[in-house]
């Protein structure tokens, strides 16, 4: 276990020992902590079936919901490292192997390579990361603090906490909320602004 991430050991721990707490509230949707596992579990079947691979880069569009933070740690267990991008066209300078989706309604897979996969030179990986767009091509990195989090972060003494994720999970600082709720045990409440309208001028 030394030689494996403590984030991704803690992660599935936690979403396969949650139950029937509920991990995220939606809209008018809810997904229990062992349907959040489930959902983890479907979707790293998918990108396995797919060809994601150790050393590759995966891609996510999204907004904010469950799909979003669970396509990155399905990617994260196949070895992958992380970019979150606004859409298909962002121009980060990160050249994807694949790019995902997390809106529900659709295939998760926009774009692969197709890569084949064999299957025992997968192991779980050292250490995750995840790539965040900035001004310009540049890009910010996480890694390592993901397994701080891992390490420090506990379960509330006084049970389960709601958390309201107001800022992008594809914007570090909502990846690392969302990622410390669920290692806590809390409930992450999504929220989602609404589209502003721009007023016509008046003639």
């Amino acid at each position: 276990m030394g030689d494996s991430s403590l984030f991704l050991t803690r992660i599935l721990d936690v979403l396969c020992e949650g139950g029937d707490r509920i991990a995220f509230a939606h809209r008018s949707r809810s997904m229990t902590y062992q349907e959040t596992f489930d959902t983890l579990r479907r979707l790293h079947t998918t990108l396995k079936n797919e060809g994601v691979t150790p050393g590759e880069t995966v891609a996510i569009i999204g907004g904010n919901m469950p799909e979003t933070i669970l396509l990155q740690i399905a990617a994260q267990l196949r070895g992958a490292r992380v970019v979150h991008r606004d859409d298909v066209a962002c121009g980060d300078g990160v050249d994807a192997d694949h790019v995902l989706s997390s809106d529900p309604d659709c295939g998760p897979l926009v774009k692969g390579r197709g890569t084949n996969v064999v299957e025992s030179d997968i192991v779980m990986p050292r250490a995750v990361e995840t790539l965040f767009p900035t001004a310009g091509e540049s890009v910010i990195s996480l890694s390592e603090e993901y397994e701080e989090m891992a390490r420090t972060v506990t379960p509330h003494p006084d049970g389960p906490q709601q958390v309201l994720l107001i800022a992008p999970m594809s914007h570090p600082i909502g990846n690392r909320i969302t990622l410390k709720a669920l290692l806590a045990g809390d409930t992450v409440l999504l929220h989602e602004h609404a589209p502003e309208t721009v007023p016509s001028a008046a003639h």
